[in-house]
């Protein structure tokens, strides 16, 4: 299943997490406040090498990306109903 490495006050997190229950896709939340250490915020740097959110890992098909608007496209093109 799709994890994603997001903050709930960060307005393009919301974007993806809106896109994603539009398109009726299910997924990991790995929920952080950016300013705090946390073991999903270690996780973050280990996969994409930067704190940044959102981020989208997919272990099933090895993807990893930043940027709401290619997560979107990619979660649209790979998993939507």
């Amino acid at each position: 299943m799709i994890q994603l490495y997001q903050s709930e006050g960060c307005p393009f997190c919301v974007k993806v997490r809106l896109a994603f229950e539009e398109m009726g896709i299910s997924y990991i939340s790995k929920s952080m406040p950016l300013r705090v250490d946390s073991v999903f915020k270690q996780e973050l740097i280990k996969l994409g090498g930067k704190i940044q959110v959102p981020f989208l890992h997919d272990p099933e098909r090895n993807v990893k990306m930043y940027e709401s608007n290619d997560i979107i496209d990619y979660a649209r093109e790979s998993y939507a109903k």
